[in-house]
């Protein structure tokens, strides 16, 4: 299927008498500026007026370039679970395995997109192809909290068979990992003090190994950049829980602990921090798994704030934040499935904001 077949499954609320301007036309004005750089409705504008022969050379725009408030105001009209189909069969087709898919689910906060209290920000919580690079999904929620929610919603609806889930702590809750282990899939999920019981007694495991010198180090990496050293060492143990915790975590197999040592101006410090996970204590990919989860903040996150600017986006208008937060999240995609001559996201922008061709090749190979 080509964008355009993608793209015609996205459906509207806008009546049949106000429809003036198409709606793939106005999503690919959308999606093309973007990618050429657009941070807000007069950019897209601009974008449309200064290359209408190029965009007609995709699309028919019988009604011209609509105007900046009228973009805005048939955004807000798309209906998001449609725009959401239209993304993840996008990328579900431009996916690639090799070995166990590994997922990424985390929330981000869009800083600018409020009206008049920071507090109502929107938040949305995203699953990211750690493996490909691809946005899978996205969901907003209301608060950190209603985070475990929306991520449970977005598992039941995402083809995880045979991936491994990457999570923090917050979503270290027995419902959810249960969730995963029924749709034939495996996690690894941090621990922390939210969930006490099942903390300290992984601490003491490890300790007790530690005491007796039968600790055994599965991984070892060692780093030096911008003056400091840092070495990474990844533990692994069979999960013997206590049969009050089994039948809290049934699904649990392994624990997991990862010593982090940091030496800068000749002072050293240790992190600890504790993981489990559905797979076998003998799964020498866990360490991996666990760096790799930190992918979705440096190649999602990162690149949405600094080459996207969504932090610093002021659009704050109904379903249309959320619709434009997916928006970005399609071109982030696009672009990272495009392999032109290019070494970054920020290059390959201003490349096809520059130039016709390069951003044809953007969409259309």
């Amino acid at each position: 299927m080509d964008l355009f077949e993608h793209l015609s499954v996205v459906t509207e609320t806008r009546s049949d008498i106000n429809r003036r301007h198409d709606l793939i036309d106005v999503i690919f004005l959308v999606i093309s500026a973007i990618a050429s750089g657009a941070e807000g409705w007069r950019d897209i504008q601009e974008f449309g007026d200064n290359k209408i022969d190029w965009l007609k050379q995709y699309r028919l725009y019988e009604s011209g370039v609509p105007r900046r408030h009228t973009i805005a105001r048939i955004l807000r009209a798309i209906e998001v679970e449609s725009l959401l189909l239209a993304l993840l069969s996008w990328a579900n087709e431009h996916r690639y395995h090799s070995g166990k898919p590994l997922i990424a689910l985390d929330g981000k906060v869009l800083r600018g997109a409020y009206r008049n209290n920071p507090k109502q920000a929107l938040q949305l919580v995203t699953a990211y192809d750690c493996e490909n690079g691809l946005v899978l999904s996205q969901r907003p929620t209301a608060n950190k909290n209603g985070e475990i929610k929306v991520v449970r919603q977005m598992l039941k609806v995402l083809d995880i068979k045979g991936a491994v889930i990457t999570m923090d702590a917050l979503h270290c809750q027995r419902e959810t990992l249960e969730l995963i282990s029924s749709k034939k899939a495996h996690v690894v999920v941090q621990v922390k003090k939210n969930q006490p019981l099942l903390h300290k007694f992984i601490r003491s495991q490890f300790q007790t190994l530690c005491d007796a010198n039968k600790e055994k180090v599965i991984t070892e990496v060692i780093q030096q950049a911008h003056g400091r050293t840092e070495a990474r060492y990844v533990f692994q143990l069979k999960a013997k829980l206590t049969p009050e915790l089994i039948e809290k975590w049934p699904t649990i197999r392994s624990f997991i602990a990862v010593e982090r040592h940091r030496t800068q101006d000749g002072k050293t410090s240790i992190d600890t921090s504790f993981y489990v996970s559905s797979l076998s204590p003998k799964h020498k990919l866990l360490g991996h798994y666990i760096r790799q989860h930190w992918r979705i903040e440096n190649s999602q996150h990162y690149i949405l704030d600094v080459v996207f600017k969504e932090d610093a986006s002021r659009i704050a208008m109904g379903d249309a934040v959320e619709n434009m937060a997916l928006f970005r999240r399609f071109v982030m995609n696009l672009l990272q499935q495009c392999h032109c001559d290019a070494p970054s996201q920020r290059n390959k922008i201003k490349k096809a904001g520059w130039n016709d061709d390069y951003r044809s090749k953007v969409f259309f190979g």
